[in-house]
C-alpha cells in the first residue's frame, strides 16, 4: 500500500512540476505569436498610408491590443 500511495505522490509532483516548467513556454510562444500578429496588423495599417514605423515597441503595443480584442472575443 505504501508503494501505491508514493507512486500517487510522485505522479502529482510530476504533474505539478510539468505544469510550472510548461507555464514559461506558453508565455513566450504568446509573446512571439502577438509580435507576428502585430507586426503583420501595423504593416496593413502602414499599407494605406498611415505613416507608422514598423519597431518592437510598436508590435509590442499592437501585439498587445490584438490580446485584448482576442480575449474578448
Amino acid at each position: 500500500m505504501l508503494t501505491f500511495a508514493g507512486f500517487v505522490v510522485a505522479a502529482i509532483l510530476i504533474y505539478i512540476i510539468g505544469k510550472l516548467i510548461a507555464l514559461p513556454f506558453k508565455i513566450i510562444k504568446n509573446v512571439v505569436i502577438g509580435l507576428v500578429v502585430g507586426s503583420a496588423a501595423i504593416w496593413m495599417v502602414d499599407l494605406f498610408g498611415a505613416g507608422i514605423e514598423m519597431n518592437v515597441v510598436n508590435a509590442l503595443i499592437a501585439s498587445v491590443v490584438v490580446y485584448v480584442i482576442s480575449s474578448i472575443l
